[in-house]
C-alpha cells in the first residue's frame, strides 16, 4: 500500500511515498513569508506529484497529512494556525483527496509525530507517553493507554501554549507569555536578537553582524562553542522548555517524554539542560518516573507520522 505522508510547518514541508514498508522518496518545500499563501500550498503539491512520479506510484492509497493547529480534524480544515497566515478555513483534506484521488487524513503535526513515533519510534510498547516537537512552534501528542488522546474538539496537547510568564512576550496566538513564545527556534533567534540590541556596538558578537541572519540553529552552535550571549539565551530557553515539560509531566505523569523538531538537533545541548530543570522544578516521585528521550525517526519524525495517522485511519475505517 503506498501512502503520501505530507508533513506542514511554518519554515518548510516534507512531503513522503511510502510503500513496502519504507520510506521510498522524499523531499523539502521551504516557506517563503514574502509570497502569497496559497503559493506554498501549490509548492507542497507540486513536490507530492513529483516524489510519486520518482517513486514510480501513479496514484498512493492514501494520503496523511500532518499541520500545525489549530484544525478541524473531522472535516479536514486548517483553521487558524499561527504559523501559517492566510491558510485559515483552508479545507486541506479535500484540495489532496481531489488531487491525488485517494482519502486524505489530517491531524495536528505534533499528533501525528506522537503517532508516528507510537508507531515506528521510541513510543513502541510505551503505554502512556507525550510527544514535543520544539521546531519553529511548539506543539504536543499525547498517548495514554496505547492510544492517541485527542481531546473534546480534536485539539489536545498543544503544548506551546500553555502559559509561562504572565507578562512574557507575545505569542503568535495572540496571548502573552506561552512556551512558544519562549522557547521555540523562532522565538530563540528573536530573543538572541534582542539581547544583541541590548549591546553597544562594541560589544556584540561577530555573529550578531547580521541580525535578519540569526537562527536558532546559530544561537545552538555559538553555545556550543561558548560564546557567552548566545549561552544565555539558550540556556534561558532550555529552561522555560524544562519547565514546560515539568508542567506536562506533573499533569499527566508519563512514562516517557519523547522531544523531536528542529531545536532537538542540538543533542544534548538541548536535552541536559531540559532534564536538569525536570529534575529541579518536578516532585520528586513524577521525575524518577519518566525518561526523556529523543525522537526515534529523526528527521523523519513528521512524515513517518503523517504516513502513520493515514494508517491508522484506514484501519479503523475498515
Amino acid at each position: 500500500m503506498a501512502i503520501l505522508g505530507i508533513d506542514i510547518g511554518g519554515t518548510k514541508t516534507i512531503v513522503g511515498v511510502y510503500a513496502d514498508g519504507t520510506l521510498r522518496k522524499k523531499t523539502r518545500v521551504g516557506y517563503d513569508p514574502s509570497r502569497p499563501p496559497l503559493d506554498y500550498l501549490n509548492a507542497i503539491l507540486d513536490a507530492a506529484r513529483r516524489v510519486l512520479a520518482e517513486a514510480g506510484i501513479p496514484v498512493p492509497k492514501t494520503v496523511g497529512i500532518g499541520c500545525g493547529g489549530p484544525l478541524d480534524r473531522r472535516n479536514g480544515c486548517v483553521v487558524a494556525a499561527p504559523n501559517l497566515p492566510g491558510w485559515d478555513n483552508l479545507p486541506l483534506t479535500a484540495i489532496f483527496a481531489k488531487e491525488f484521488n485517494a482519502p486524505a487524513y489530517l491531524d495536528n503535526d505534533a499528533t501525528a509525530a506522537a503517532l508516528g513515533e507510537l508507531t515506528f519510534g521510541a513510543g513502541r510498547g510505551i503505554e502512556n507517553f507525550v510527544y514535543f516537537t520544539v521546531s519553529t512552534g511548539i506543539g504536543g501528542g499525547i498517548v495514554i493507554g496505547g492510544t492517541i488522546y485527542r481531546g473534546s474538539g480534536d485539539n489536545a496537547a498543544e503544548f506551546g501554549h500553555h502559559k509561562i510568564e504572565i507578562d512574557g512576550p507575545p505569542c503568535t496566538c495572540g496571548d502573552r507569555g506561552c512556551l512558544e513564545s519562549l522557547a521555540s527556534g523562532k522565538s530563540i533567534a528573536r530573543r538572541a536578537r534582542e539581547a544583541v540590541l541590548e549591546l553597544s556596538s562594541d560589544n556584540r558578537p561577530s555573529w550578531a553582524d547580521d541580525l535578519d541572519g540569526v537562527t536558532a540553529e546559530l544561537i545552538a552552535k555559538e553555545a556550543a562553542r561558548g560564546e557567552p550571549l548566545a549561552s544565555r539565551v539558550w540556556r534561558e530557553s532550555m529552561t522555560y522548555l524544562g519547565i514546560g515539560v515539568s508542567n506536562v509531566i506533573s499533569i499527566l505523569n508519563p512514562e516517557l517524554v519523547i522531544i523531536g523538531g528542529g531545536v532537538a538537533k542540538a543533542g544534548d545541548l538541548m536535552f541536559e539542560p531540559v532534564r536538569e530543570t525536570v529534575c529541579q522544578r518536578t516532585m520528586r516521585p513524577l521525575a524518577d518516573n519518566v525518561r526523556i528521550v529523543p525522537a526515534a525517526l529523526g528527521d523523519d519524525v513528521g512524515v513517518m507520522g503523517a504516513v502513520a495517522l493515514a494508517m491508522d485511519e484506514e484501519l479503523s475505517a475498515k
